[in-house]
Parts: C-alpha cells; sequence; structure tokens
C-alpha cells in the first residue's frame, strides 16, 4: 500500500523548499488549490498524472516522489524516524533507541 499522506509531505517541502506557493503550483499542474492542499495532506489518491504534474511544476523528481513510500519497503518512513533521532537530546537517545528495539519485537 503506498503512503498518500508521505508523498503530500515530500510535495509540500519540495514546494516550501522552493518558495512557491499553492496557487502558483495549482495554476501550473493544471488542478485546483484545494486539491492541491488535499494532495499535499493526503487525503486524495491523484492520479500518476496529476503527480506527474505537480512534479513537473515543483521541480521534484517523479521518481523520487515514490520512493520507500510502500508499507511494505524495508526503508518505508527511514528519513523522518533518523530525523527525529538526530533532534532527541543525547541523554533520551537510549530511551528511543530501546523503545525502537522493543516496537521490533512486536509480531508483524
Amino acid at each position: 500500500m503506498i503512503d498518500y499522506k508521505l508523498i503530500g509531505i515530500r510535495i509540500k517541502q519540495a514546494r516550501e523548499a522552493r518558495g512557491l506557493t499553492q496557487e502558483k503550483v495549482a495554476e501550473s499542474a493544471e488542478i485546483t488549490i484545494v486539491y492541491l492542499s488535499k494532495i499535499e495532506n493526503g487525503k486524495v489518491r491523484p492520479t500518476l498524472e496529476v503527480l506527474d504534474r505537480v512534479c513537473t511544476a515543483i521541480d521534484l523528481d517523479f521518481g523520487r516522489l515514490f520512493s520507500n513510500t510502500s508499507q511494505e519497503s524495508q526503508n518505508y518512513q527511514m528519513e523522518p524516524i533518523a530525523k527525529l533521532f538526530r533532534e532527541c537530546a543525547p541523554r533520551v537517545k537510549p530511551i528511543a533507541l530501546a523503545l525502537m528495539e522493543d516496537l521490533a519485537k512486536l509480531p508483524r
């Protein structure tokens, strides 16, 4: 299953990193601002054609958009997990690591 919320987060981050407004991207991708907002919030499952137009509008690699977005992928959500871990205070890191180890032991 594809994580459309993660796809939306990536689109929003890329759009904001380039200083683009939702209005500008929506216009360029030939969709409504409301629809782009729903894409960014993971509320809809847009077609590949729409996602391709959005990627073109924000200069985001289409393949990168889908990288590790399957919940079955070994590397699913590794980026945000690593970012959160890096942001933890040094005294909290052993606790976070122990929690992740315990979670890894849960049945799949």
